[in-house]
């Protein structure tokens, strides 16, 4: 990772000159989900909040409204796909091992062409989780040495190598788009009772 890739430079990087004050009960959230999260991610959650990266790349992020992007809606989201999955096909195993399994993988994130951005939970330290992604088609997945952080600065930049990520077509580093997290009629998902909020300045 370059020397400068923190939370605080890349959200400079998005021309973010302060946080957009994102504000979370961890407690509440990492309860529902069932471990704590890295400290990394909870930073990024604060200065960047809901969003996307040029309409491509959607960080979910807790308490929001729009269950599509909520933190834990996503992972339940997982584990029913993962069930559907075995109904159709029984004796198929599951693609991936999602979390609470040992080492599972924790979804923090997808694209619109339907991949998916996890954090391998083999650490007993999520600082020291290293990230994953699987296909939304195919079966190549794809496997990053390195945390949540590095794993942005590398997106943002365009240097990220896995199999289904494909290069930038505009600008770099890739825009932020910055959203409320609301849901929005008609949508994907459904609306949850948001808890998170934007801090007053």
């Amino acid at each position: 990772m370059s020397p400068t890739a923190s939370i605080e430079q890349l959200a400079r990087d998005e021309g973010l000159s302060a946080p957009r004050r994102y504000v979370v009960d961890w407690e509440r959230a990492e309860a529902t989900i069932g471990t704590r999260l890295p400290a990394d991610y909870k930073e990024y959650v604060y200065w960047f909040g809901p969003g996307d990266f040029d309409e491509y790349l959607i960080i979910c992020v807790p308490g929001v409204e729009n269950s599509n992007a909520e933190l834990a809606a996503r992972l339940a989201h997982e584990h029913r796909g993962a069930r559907l999955r075995e109904r159709i096909d029984p004796k198929a195993s599951p693609r991936i091992p999602l979390f609470p399994e040992p080492g599972g993988w924790l979804p923090w994130g997808f694209t619109t062409g339907g991949d998916g951005l996890y954090w391998v939970t083999s650490d007993a330290d999520p600082d020291n989780w290293t990230i994953a992604g699987r296909p939304g088609r195919g079966p190549d997945f794809g496997y990053f040495d390195g945390g949540f952080t590095e794993f942005l600065h590398s997106f943002l930049w365009d240097t990220v190598e896995m199999p289904f990520i494909p290069e930038a077509e505009g600008d770099v580093p890739v825009p932020f788009e910055p959203d409320t997290g609301q849901w929005r009629a008609g949508g994907a998902g459904e609306p949850l009772e948001a808890h998170g909020h934007f801090a007053m300045m």
